[in-house]
């Protein structure tokens, strides 16, 4: 009996061990303070800027009433990240006081602004690392990862009051949502990244690029994600050939083998070029080719007054893919530029 007891504190002192060493990092641009005690009114210990690495003292997820060190007294909102100022429909959702070591120091950090790993990393690869595709809200089922380095350019596509479409540059703001309540228990899923920008009006779409570009207004395009129906000439998901002939798109049913029921997506120029829209694989129990099946966005968004695209992939896993014209090589309409993956959740 005394050996079965050893070896129970023995495990439970293991998985202590094991969890204090577990990353979180810091998601609020402006940087995390460190305090003394839980709250806002708590002494400043230190404070960790923007991607800092964090060690949190205890599991949130172990729904064990000893582990509920936060009463609901100290409980916060997330603040202006959730407010009205960047959604018409603000997150309601709470943070908690979680008891953190940095930077040599313990104290405690607000967890709406502290993300796990799996949230900053989702693993899914990205295209290059010259440009990057996000999405406004959160990333529970998207690989809407933060990038830490300072040197990205980051712009919002969003809809003008005139229908049209404006390009502005922003700064992401992020957040983590928590869904749990004081046991830890939660429906579907516990935490998720949440992103906003401070662009107020209706923004679509977010875009990193390494080098800068230039702000837009009056941008004529078409946002299908807003609009789905545009594109089809039926309710039977016919496309519509004047609407694919105006922006520049052709698509042909693939023959033959698995591929029958795919569509084959190209992009035309007035010049001539006629250019496939190829598949994107991904390395799951086996290589997956996953090939495009609409239109998400279209409409010049680098200013060379040529067309841009985004089209989507549905499926269990599934991707939004950003092609750019300026991008183009000799024979080529345009090339993809930054991917956002996105899968079922549930």
């Amino acid at each position: 009996m005394e050996k079965i007891w050893l070896s129970a504190l023995c495990c439970l002192a293991f998985h202590a061990l094991v969890f204090s060493q577990k990353s979180y990092y810091v998601v609020s641009d402006n940087g995390l303070k460190l305090r003394e005690t839980p709250g806002k009114t708590g002494r400043v210990l230190a404070a960790a800027p923007f991607g800092a690495e964090v060690q949190v003292l205890v599991d949130p997820n172990t729904g064990d009433d000893e582990m509920q060190f936060d009463p609901p007294a100290l409980r916060d909102s997330v603040g202006m990240i959730f407010s009205s100022r960047f959604s018409d429909n603000p997150f309601p959702h709470i943070g908690y006081w979680w008891p953190v070591q940095y930077s040599g120091k313990k104290g405690y950090m607000f967890s709406g602004f502290l993300a796990d790993s799996e949230m900053v990393h989702s693993g899914y690869p990205e295209l290059n690392d010259q440009f990057r595709l996000r999405a406004i809200g959160g990333n529970a089922s998207a690989s809407n990862n933060p990038e830490f380095d300072p040197d990205w350019y980051w712009y919002c596509l969003y809809r003008e009051k005139n229908g049209q479409f404006g390009l502005k540059k922003v700064t992401p703001r992020y957040a983590v949502a928590d869904y749990t309540n004081f046991k830890g228990e939660y429906e579907l899923i516990a935490r998720e990244l949440i992103i906003r920008t401070d662009q107020a009006q209706d923004p679509v779409w977010i875009i990193g690029s390494r080098k800068p570009w230039k702000e837009q207004h009056r941008i004529q395009g078409v946002d299908l994600e807003a609009s789905p129906q545009a594109q089809y000439s039926d309710n039977q998901g016919t496309l519509n050939a004047a609407f694919l002939k105006k922006y520049g798109l052709e698509v042909e049913r693939m023959e033959g083998g698995y591929e029958q029921n795919i569509q084959a997506w190209f992009m035309t120029s007035k010049s001539g070029l006629r250019q496939v829209v190829d598949p994107l694989s991904i390395e799951y129990s086996y290589t997956m080719y996953l090939y495009p099946n609409a239109l998400a966005w279209a409409g010049d968004l680098d200013g060379d007054d040529k067309l841009d695209y985004i089209f989507r992939a549905d499926g269990e896993i599934g991707y939004y893919v950003l092609y750019l014209s300026t991008l183009a090589a000799k024979g080529e309409v345009a090339r993809p530029a930054a991917v956002l993956w996105q899968w079922y959740g549930c």
